[in-house]
């Protein structure tokens, strides 16, 4: 299947792939952060001081054990940092030594309930999010369908097919293997070109071009197959998919991804493989804060986000490109949080078959029944980078999108 999405926004030369050598980050702490699991109440099952080794479990899930996180490095646990109700807000390990588990993944291929077993001793399980909701999946869940993102249109995000192309057995291995979590289709969505893999029984290809949010799995869902209660799908990177197929070839977990490191306060923008949960300060000398994510969707951090491929430094511009008016803003006073006004760029970039400013409306004054009438169960947090980035009020809507699905998903657990 192919999909050209006319819709959405261009940002010029940032809106092109980072490319070229992959350099390594001299990374020296990483964390498991609790924010990048909704829906996840930890129990740990190591202590500060202790020693761990790559594809050690850290912590559980309390109300479902069977899903562990696990340290993506050999290291000393330096820190445990708790937030109100001992909820955990970052567990920090200091990297060193090369101590890594191997997992008996000799009936994994063939066996659907072999590869359940693997994937969430290993915490690869983790890599698998659901529509709706956003949530690690259950141990014995079943998908319509499973949506392999193997693209990225955000502006300076990695080139996909450049980050693919050395680990491309492993990614095809991966991909082949998901078919024994679902009845349904296998989909990898890539950009135009030549398919990554040949379509088989329930593996099949969609392409997308077009502008941002094309990249986004989101917008594939909605395309190819809409989510609903009724109807729930996994999505996972193309890198989660080749570490999967690491995983059944080696035995151990592949801790590493390769990230785009851009913005505008980084001088030489470029692709770097670092562990996943990476410290982000250790990255480059340049001072500053850092997104984890994308200049247009990332979030504060000191760690890189479970699910991000970018870390980001500054803006969308660099400071003497950026428009003028861009510059005279940030001369004057921070406008204070105000009300959703109508406009018709909403409409422009949003590649939903949904109704922007009343989705918007309805989320800002927390007006959940209305907001899943609308359609917000079709989407996640980045999905509304855009009308963020556009709307003047300075709702972040893809932070009152997630209050509103953790209030929908408290109700349907009832």
């Amino acid at each position: 299947m192919r999909f050209r999405l006319c819709r959405g926004m261009a940002f010029g030369v940032l809106n092109m792939a980072v490319a070229g050598p992959v350099g390594a980050g001299a990374v020296h702490c990483v964390a498991l952060v609790g924010r990048d699991y909704p829906g996840v109440v930890f129990d740990l099952a190591v202590g500060e001081g202790d020693r761990v080794d790559a594809g050690q479990v850290l912590a559980c899930d309390r109300h479902r054990p069977e899903i562990v996180f696990v340290a993506p490095v050999a290291g000393r646990v330096s820190r445990i940092g708790l937030g109100a109700r001992r909820r955990l807000e970052a567990l920090e390990i200091e990297v060193g030594g090369d101590g890594a588990l191997a997992f008996d993944v000799s009936d994994a291929l063939g066996d659907g309930a072999a590869l359940r077993r693997v994937l969430l001793a290993s915490g690869v399980w983790a890599g698998f999010r659901t529509r709706p909701f956003g949530h690690v999946p259950g141990a014995q869940d079943q998908p319509a369908a499973i949506f392999v993102n193997a693209m990225e249109s955000e502006p300076c995000a990695p080139d996909t097919l450049a980050v693919l192309a050395p680990q491309i057995e492993d990614f095809r291995r991966g991909a082949e293997a998901l078919r024994h979590l679902t009845s349904g289709p296998v989909i990898i969505c890539q950009a135009e070109g030549e398919a990554l893999l040949a379509a088989g029984e329930r593996l099949e290809i969609s392409m997308f071009c077009g502008l941002h949010p094309v990249g986004l799995a989101g917008t594939h869902m909605h395309h190819v197959m809409p989510v609903s209660r009724q109807r729930v799908v996994w999505q996972i990177n193309a890198q989660d998919v080749a570490a999967i197929g690491h995983l059944l070839a080696t035995g151990r977990i592949m801790g590493q991804r390769v990230i785009s490191v851009a913005g505008s306060g980084v001088d030489q923008p470029g692709l770097m493989q670092v562990p996943l949960g990476a410290r982000l300060a250790d990255l480059a000398q340049d001072a500053g804060q850092w997104l984890s994510g994308s200049v247009l969707s990332g979030q504060r951090a000191d760690y890189l986000g479970r699910y991000d491929v970018q870390a980001s430094l500054g803006g969308l511009y660099p400071s003497m490109d950026r428009p003028f008016w861009h510059r005279l803003l940030d001369h004057l006073p921070a406008a204070p949080i105000g009300a959703t006004l109508p406009n018709e760029e909403f409409e422009r970039v949003w590649p939903f078959d949904i109704l922007p400013v009343p989705l918007m409306r309805a989320l800002a004054v927390g007006d959940v029944e209305t907001a899943e009438r609308l359609g917000c169960l079709e989407l996640l947090e980045e999905d509304m980078a855009l009308l963020s980035h556009l709307c003047p009020s300075g709702n972040d809507y893809g932070a009152l999108l997630r209050h509103t699905l953790d209030i929908l998903a408290q109700e349907g657990a009832v």
